[in-house]
């Protein structure tokens, strides 16, 4: 702020001894070419003053928050996707490993006070009785008893 008071102090003692001297001097090329230098240093000046000036461009709080947000809720709905799908491929892992293929297989999870993703069910349909059975208690025995197990046949 002090180089633009500064500035403007400047271009106004320079017009006014710009126009003392078109007064008291008569009109020629020397006056001109005199002219010519004290505008070409205002122009500088200003151009300078402009050129030290901090403008606050920022954008406003609320879109920033706003945008903010919308982040992370994207963020961290991709983040949820991308658990179920690793919970999910551990879980057909889990049942080729004994040689059992589900037909559909869904994962839910919930999030802790923490922020921290739990998995607390699975369910799965599977085409056979007999591989219900087997399913449901290697899940259990696997997963723990936090996690609620649901298998079905048929769908």
């Amino acid at each position: 702020m002090n180089t633009v008071v500064e500035s403007v102090l400047t271009v106004c003692v320079v017009l006014i001894s710009t126009e003392l001297l078109r007064k008291f001097c008569p009109e020629n090329q020397m006056v001109s070419f005199v002219g010519g230098l004290i505008a070409l240093s205002l122009l500088l000046s200003a151009v300078g003053a402009l050129l030290s000036l901090d403008v606050d461009v920022s954008l406003s709080g609320t879109k920033v928050q706003t945008q903010q947000e919308e982040l992370t809720s994207y963020v961290e709905e991709q983040y949820d996707q991308a658990v179920q799908q690793d919970a999910q491929e551990y879980v057909e892992g889990l049942l080729a490993s004994v040689g059992i293929e589900a037909k559909e297989i869904h994962i839910f999870t919930d999030r802790n006070e923490d922020g921290s993703i739990v998995l607390t069910e699975v369910t799965a349909v599977f085409a056979y009785p007999s591989e219900e059975e087997r399913a449901k208690v290697l899940l259990q025995n696997v997963l723990g008893e936090d996690v609620r197990v649901t298998v079905e046949t048929g769908g």
